[in-house]
């Protein structure tokens, strides 16, 4: 855990944000800002597309504050969850959608928390 500080210190710390939603994104955009490495994980191809190429999906992050995102290489969209190999902390903002009896659906959660413990590195962080 103290290497994990240091690292946090040090803004070399390398960050995850699982869902790249309207939770997700503008948490991988506020971590950035702080100038610290994210990478976005999503299962949806068109979204980490668009990403990638700058454009935006959600109205209160400007297209062009994702293309200076892409641009720093601070930032980058991502399905491959390999690379959840080379990340120190792991953020989960998957959708919990509503189920007919009016509770949470935690399905994506599950999932989430599944392919992290497929992936992850030893002594990562993991927040839900």
């Amino acid at each position: 855990m103290y290497d994990l500080i240091e690292k946090i210190r040090n803004k070399t710390v390398t960050v995850a944000v699982l869902g790249l939603g309207y939770v997700g994104l503008p948490l991988a955009h506020a971590f950035w800002r702080a100038g610290i490495r994210v990478t976005g994980f999503d299962i949806a191809s068109d979204k980490v597309k668009k990403l990638n190429k700058g454009m935006s999906y959600i109205s209160s992050i400007a297209s062009a504050t994702i293309g200076n995102m892409v641009r720093s290489d601070n930032f980058k969209a991502t399905s491959d969850f390999d690379a959840l190999a080379d990340i120190d902390a792991i953020l989960i903002c998957v959708p919990t959608p509503l189920g007919p009896t009016r509770e949470p659906d935690l399905a994506p959660v599950v999932t989430a928390t599944e392919t992290i413990a497929r992936h992850f590195k030893k002594g990562s962080l993991v927040v839900l």
